[in-house]
């Protein structure tokens, strides 16, 4: 008879039968080759051992010559071995019957005594046959179960491996970007030093060359004081007058100052903040994404303008179309298709259909609005809910109102929000709110985008006077 551990180092991990027509994977460990087609059947892209999870780019398998020779071996010894005999402990007889209602093997002498009289006894090999039927059902649907948990294994293992892939991604990022800013500013650095250097020296030279001016003018002036003192020691009167003109002409010296130089640094270089607001600019446009294929740059305020043939009439829009507020009357405007008639509603000039991007909107002390973006197929004429199943990826602040389907997540808050930040990421899916003053988070939808997104602006009306300030377009 085989041993255990040799059924045991015979039998497929996947349906936990003896291997038939056994496969080699390149990670050493072998199945049936049926076993690891289904398992790979519905499997996209790379594929893994199920037992070790090495993960495979090719589906190589190679047939285990060796191996099925073995198992050919072993089902011949198992046939040829003699069945083993069970027998009754108490009768010493072969247990050829069954008790259906104890549920073991009896022998013949067992069910003629009294104990089973009244029970139901059939002939064991039909009773075999009978639980064989029950437990092939079961065991189908047992492998149906095993199959299903080793897809979520395989789910919660793929779930595990993306996550690292995206963790190390954003290290890459922050890396990368992190990189950019610090070479900008440590160039802009030198560069504001050399400035400072070169303009500071034209300003030395000068000083230095009053400098050397007035100490000229003190050497002359020590001259002659040296002289008249010595001449005024003469006693002799033809020696005392001796060149007496031209002394009298270096005793009326005087002393030209210099111009003067201001010991305090100039405006243009000591006083100019707005050197490195010029700076802070300039490192926008390092950070700034430029195409979609620079999906991985960091995302800077973008310039938005309002879009007037959208704007509901209730709507007075400025005239650099970046802020957006509502008046009691209606004013005439042109029909036109892209216009919302009821809800309150404008959008931008400026849509995305790719890449990510910010925008900021001042709020003030608004007690009500809804901001966020919305598709270009969106319905714009009757009342209308604007949710995510209609196109609509929008939160609002509505104080105390409990009627109304909007996302309200501001009015929890114990500090309400005088700038929203909304950032969207089209390919990720993504839109996301945040406080544009401390950027702290506030909510995030995740969708798939597949048309024209818009931002859009709605100031909800006056509210009897408590919500007449406009919304306003802080972008760029």
């Amino acid at each position: 008879m085989a041993s255990p551990d040799l059924t045991q180092e015979l039998t497929c991990s996947i349906c936990l039968e003896i291997f038939t027509h056994p496969v080699s994977l390149e990670c050493g460990h072998h199945f049936c080759s049926s076993c690891i087609s289904r398992s790979w059947q519905k499997v996209p892209g790379d594929v893994s051992c199920p037992q070790c999870r090495q993960v495979f780019t090719q589906r190589n398998v190679r047939p285990a010559r060796t191996l099925s020779n073995v198992v050919e071996k072993f089902r011949e010894v198992k046939v040829t071995q003699p069945q083993e005999e069970f027998y009754c402990q108490e009768h010493e007889e072969k247990l050829k019957l069954f008790c259906e209602d104890e549920h073991k093997a009896i022998c013949v002498v067992c069910g003629m005594s009294r104990a089973h009289k009244t029970h139901s006894v059939i002939p064991i090999k039909e009773a075999a046959q009978i639980y064989r039927n029950k437990l092939e059902p079961s065991l189908e649907t047992l492998q149906k179960q095993m199959d299903l948990s080793l897809h979520s294994k395989r789910e919660r293992e793929d779930g595990i491996f993306h996550m690292k892939a995206e963790v190390d991604r954003l290290r890459n990022e922050i890396n990368s970007e992190f990189e950019k800013m610090h070479r900008f500013l440590f160039k802009k650095e030198e560069l504001m030093k050399a400035e400072l250097e070169r303009k500071c020296n034209k300003i030395f030279e000068e000083m230095e060359n009053n400098l050397t001016k007035t100490m000229n003018e003190m050497s002359s002036l020590e001259g002659a004081i040296r002289d008249l003192k010595s001449r005024l020691e003469v006693q002799l009167a033809p020696e005392f007058l001796k060149d007496i003109q031209e002394l009298l002409m270096r005793s009326q010296m005087e002393f030209y100052k210099p111009g003067t130089v201001s010991t305090q640094l100039p405006v243009a270089i000591a006083g100019e903040p707005v050197k490195y607001i010029k700076v802070w600019r300039e490192m926008r446009a390092v950070i700034s994404p430029v195409t979609a294929s620079q999906s991985c740059s960091l995302p800077v305020p973008t310039s938005l303008t309002l879009d007037t043939e959208t704007a509901n009439d209730g709507l007075i829009i400025s005239q650099d179309l970046t802020s957006v507020r509502y008046r009691n009357e209606q004013q005439p405007r042109p029909d036109h298709p892209k216009r919302f008639d009821k809800n309150l509603d404008v959008l931008s000039s400026q849509s995305f259909t790719s890449g990510r991007h910010y925008w900021e909107v001042g709020l003030g002390n608004k007690p009500h609005w809804i901001l966020g973006v919305c598709r270009e197929s969106v319905n714009r004429k009757g009342n209308i809910t604007e949710s995510p199943e209609n196109g609509f990826w929008v939160i609002a602040r509505f104080p105390d109102c409990k009627s109304l389907k909007f996302l309200d997540v501001i009015s929890q808050r114990k500090v309400k929000p005088r700038k929203l930040g909304i950032y969207l990421d089209y390919e990720g899916g993504q839109v996301s709110f945040y406080d544009a003053e401390d950027m702290s988070h506030l909510y995030t939808f995740t969708d798939t985008f597949t048309e024209k997104l818009y931002p859009i602006f709605n100031p909800c009306n006056n509210n009897s006077g408590n919500n007449s300030e406009p919304l306003t377009l802080l972008s760029g």
